[in-house]
């Protein structure tokens, strides 16, 4: 599996093939290796992308913390925090919601801030509802 995801670090974008099948291995704990390949900046962007998708999926809340510090470096390309947004989002038992909220209220990035108040309208969530509640009745300052 790091075989894979190291391969994919090399690759010039076509890692799809080399990623999911690293997230499948049995009796790994690959999402380390993944949220390593996603901060590459010296990996492809589509790759970076895939990782951070895989991530979500591979290890649930164990990934919080590291989709979060992809989300919040302004430093970082704007599509990878943006595809950091949606595995937060997809995330079971909304446990991305209180990092997505997060984002919606303090990214200095709109359309960071943007894609995180999407993703927290489809999620149902009552801290989202909440959120655009005090969003929607906060008088203009």
């Amino acid at each position: 599996a790091r075989g894979l995801i190291e391969l994919a670090r090399r690759s010039d974008g076509g890692g799809d093939d080399l990623i999911f099948p690293a997230t499948i291995a049995d009796s790994v704990a690959i999402w380390p290796e993944l949220l390593a390949l996603a901060r590459d900046k010296n990996a492809s962007q589509k790759n970076r992308k895939q990782a951070v998708f895989w991530a979500g999926q591979a290890a649930g809340d164990k990934a919080v913390q590291g989709l979060s510090s992809l989300v919040n470096d302004d430093d970082e390309d704007r599509e990878v925090r943006e595809s950091a947004v949606f595995a937060l989002s997809q995330l079971r038992q909304d446990e991305g919601v209180p990092v997505l909220i997060r984002v919606a209220r303090a990214s200095k990035d709109p359309k960071i801030r943007r894609s995180a108040l999407f993703w927290l309208g489809q999620s149902e969530d009552p801290r989202a509802l909440a959120l655009f509640e005090e969003i929607l009745t906060k008088p203009d300052a």
